[in-house]
């Protein structure tokens, strides 16, 4: 079955990046979740993000203040599009790098999350999100000034998918990996800026 989509990820790679060319400009940012535990399968994400030249951090989701002033100075630098996947803690943390990106005035062109906890409140400066929920996890919803295209989709009734190994599951590397293909291509090295908003401390992400 893992050898199935595999073949799928190869098939998404011809269609998106040729063998050997970067897929598109742009960074990758992989947040894991509770002591880097139980995310290992982000590490699958980067190795094949790598294999195509694409510029990636795989971090914990307690980095996220840190990384998002990173990807906002590389957005506003040219280097965007900026594509978020967390999982779990790291699925809450996305949200919150969204957040200070938009108080730099800089764009997140997708985020997709795995089982992050609560209610996940998009801010406006984020184009798509896709979040994957098990019988654990919140949904994601349009916050003020939001258009984002959200895509909440529930694997509770999915037996072979639980929360501590969606991010290992072959079928949803092979979606995410297209769909952040997708989202890199669609970007442009220098995408225009919005207004940043006013100052003001971030929410912190709970460090367990």
């Amino acid at each position: 079955m893992r050898t199935f989509w595999l073949a799928i990820v190869f098939a998404v790679g011809l269609i998106f990046a040729p063998a050997g060319v970067q897929a598109a400009p742009g960074h990758v940012y992989l947040l894991k979740g509770l002591a880097n535990v139980f995310s290992t399968g982000l590490d699958n994400y980067a190795a094949e993000l790598t294999r195509r030249h694409i510029p990636v951090t795989v971090a914990n989701h307690s980095e996220a203040a840190g990384l998002a002033m990173q990807a906002a100075r590389l957005y506003k630098a040219g280097k965007g599009p900026i594509v978020i996947v967390g999982h779990s803690l790291g699925g809450q943390a996305s949200t919150e790098m969204a957040e200070i990106m938009q108080r730099q005035g800089a764009r997140v062109a997708l985020i997709v999350n795995y089982g992050p906890p609560g209610t996940q409140v998009i801010p406006g400066n984020v184009g798509r999100v896709v979040n994957y929920t098990t019988t654990v996890g919140g949904l994601a919803v349009r916050g003020p000034g939001s258009r984002a295209a959200i895509t909440n989709v529930s694997l509770a009734n999915d037996p072979n998918i639980n929360h501590f190994n969606m991010d290992k599951s072959p079928g949803l590397e092979a979606k995410t990996m297209g769909q952040i293909l997708a989202a890199l291509r669609g970007g442009h090295h220098r995408a225009p800026r919005i207004a940043a908003t006013p100052q003001h401390s971030a929410s912190a992400v709970p460090a367990h």
